[in-house]
């Protein structure tokens, strides 16, 4: 669900949603303290303003860290979408000029295969979301196939089906070696890529490491005001709160970057880059019933 030019006002609104319940609650920790200082004088007995600078900067190094790997897992999963996308017009391709001399039978075939190919797009991106994986292939896939796979894992059985098609061809003589070669090595770099973005998945954000960096973060939060009492109330109030904030909105920010795959805002558009594959792969065969190109909804590219 993304898009270049509404990204960064989807993701603040959404981190905006998800924090202002801890937005409110350091108004009301740092008017507190604010309060008690003007009550009791708090400016002699101050932190150390130093020691709070090098716990903030500790903090934002430690953050930098992790928004930088949750970043690189988002641009891994955009990568791989991305050799999807080549590869899925490289089979088709493929297809349609190792067996352009062949019959009406093996052209029915060949449609099958890169009907397929598209079922198996929109598979992939339903399963990765956690979606029902079946809900786009009714008018791509035969009913007695979707009903044979439907409890199982979808998308690596439809490249096995793939794959028996293809030997089926070859066997049939309808391909030559080498070009039945080819077509087996764009099936690895599909399965290869399936094999990525289920890793990227699977693999979640060592928890420990962010449990340590929202202490860290809460203790900042808790001292900063005991070393500004010596500014004025605006001051103290402003200054606590701006560092707070900037602190929570990037760490829930990475937290967005870190799963491209769970249905957010900033997560990598397969579902946009699927139907864009459908698209392609029509066009290639020769249909002019085209789905219409997915467009953003409130800004956001599914």
């Amino acid at each position: 669900m993304y898009t270049p030019a509404a990204t960064p006002i989807s993701t603040l609104w959404s981190v905006a949603r998800e924090l202002w319940r801890h937005f409110i609650a350091v108004v009301l920790y740092v008017s507190v303290i604010e309060g008690l200082d003007i009550r009791y004088d708090w400016k002699d007995n101050a932190f150390p303003l130093p020691v709070i600078a090098i716990m903030g900067t500790v903090i934002g190094l430690l953050l930098a860290f992790r928004t930088n790997s949750c970043y690189g897992r988002w641009w891994e999963a955009r990568i791989l979408w991305g050799a999807i996308v080549n590869d899925s017009r490289t089979w088709t391709r493929q297809l349609l000029e190792f067996t352009a001399s062949t019959g009406t039978e093996c052209q029915t075939t060949l449609t099958r295969m890169c009907h397929r190919q598209i079922a198996w797009c929109y598979a992939l991106s339903r399963g990765l979301r956690g979606q029902e994986a079946t809900q786009d292939l009714g008018n791509l896939l035969a009913e007695e196939e979707i009903c044979e796979i439907r409890e199982k894992h979808l998308p690596n059985l439809l490249l096995l089906r793939q794959g028996q098609e293809l030997r089926a061809l070859r066997q049939q003589g309808h391909l030559e070696t080498l070009e039945f070669v080819e077509l087996e090595k764009t099936l690895l770099r599909l399965t290869n890529a399936m094999g990525g973005c289920e890793r990227i998945r699977n693999t979640t954000f060592p928890r420990s490491y962010t449990r340590m960096i929202n202490l860290l973060i809460y203790l900042f939060v808790i001292c900063l005001p005991f070393g500004l009492v010596d500014l004025p109330w605006f001051g103290l109030v402003s200054t606590s709160i701006s560092f707070a904030v900037a602190f929570l909105m990037v760490d829930r920010v990475s937290i967005f970057l870190q799963d491209p795959f769970s249905n957010r805002p900033s997560d990598t558009p397969i579902q946009s880059l699927s139907r864009t594959i459908d698209i392609n792969v029509r066009e290639m065969l020769g249909e002019t019933n085209l789905p219409e190109k997915q467009e953003p909804e409130n800004g956001i590219l599914m």
